[in-house]
């Protein structure tokens, strides 16, 4: 029976026990997919990665399907080849979105990209913000959906009031992220002077699922910031896990950089918690 080998972290955790947990497999080459999507579903995290460390390449699932990239996994391997050699500074990272920088200093993890594309949404204000349940003057124009390795729709509002009290409605949501894309979620969020208070759902008809914060989320947002004329270089912090009651989780931050070659900087602290085997 194969053994795998895997490692377990909190990503975006100031505290031990704060953060998201992560699980990624370290090996020379990787899984077939299927294989891949079978551990992550026995793991049962909210995400589970696979690192080839032959081929410096990264696959990201969820229990239920295969990512394109994931902001966590990449800050994640950066911490476990820090891990794994205390003198490790930068690599690249190939992922099925493309190939990013990572790097570890100072006890934190880094992803650098350029900024992600993006493109109009052509659904109203009206629609949107009743899809989110919120007020459609809450919203701030451009509604745009930015790509940084996924795709998400960007919805700015005016307040952090209006972040917390959005109800998404499966059916209307799904409606407006209609997409050539297979897999797209909307974030809803709203910026104080540095302060970002976000949250991210993914919608089908019937369910919303919300996801915690994440790095590609914090890309999209200094994606969308670049997109609608913002001066560089921008510099912001994301607090979270208050908005989806992950009380433990409080103590999670991303700090997010846009220098003036309009590269994106996403670091998190990121804490090494353990390491196993299953077989399967």
């Amino acid at each position: 029976m194969p053994q795998f080998n895997f490692h377990i972290f909190n990503i975006f955790a100031e505290k031990p026990r704060s953060g998201d947990p992560l699980f990624i497999f370290s090996c020379d080459e990787l899984p077939h997919p299927d294989e891949c999507q079978a551990l992550a579903y026995q793991m049962g995290g909210v995400e589970v990665a696979f690192y080839s460390t032959f081929h410096h390449q990264l696959m990201c699932f969820t229990p239920q399907y295969q990512l394109p990239t994931s902001g966590r996994a990449l800050l994640g391997v950066a911490a476990l080849l820090h891990q794994q050699d205390p003198n490790f500074k930068t690599t690249l990272i190939h992922t099925d979105a493309g190939t990013t920088t990572v790097e570890y200093l100072n006890e934190s993890s880094t992803l650098i990209c350029p900024a992600g594309s993006t493109r109009p949404c052509d659904r109203g204000h009206l629609e949107i913000a009743q899809a989110l349940d919120i007020s459609a003057k809450d919203i701030i124009n451009p509604i745009l959906f930015v790509d940084s390795g996924l795709e998400q729709l960007m919805i700015q509002v005016r307040s952090r009031q209006s972040v917390l009290q959005a109800k998404p409605h499966p059916a209307l949501l799904t409606h407006c992220l209609a997409s050539p894309k297979s897999l797209v979620q909307a974030t809803i969020w709203s910026i104080d002077h540095d302060l970002v208070t976000l949250r991210c759902f993914s919608a089908d008809p019937f369910q919303i699922i919300e996801d915690f914060g994440s790095g590609i989320a914090a890309a999209n947002i200094a994606s969308y910031l670049i997109a609608t004329g913002a001066k560089t270089p921008i510099n912001f912090k994301i607090e979270q896990g208050h908005t989806i009651q992950k009380l433990i989780s409080r103590l999670s931050i991303i700090n997010v950089k846009v220098d003036l070659q309009l590269q994106v900087h996403v670091s998190g602290k990121v804490n090494y918690l353990g390491n196993g085997i299953i077989e399967l």
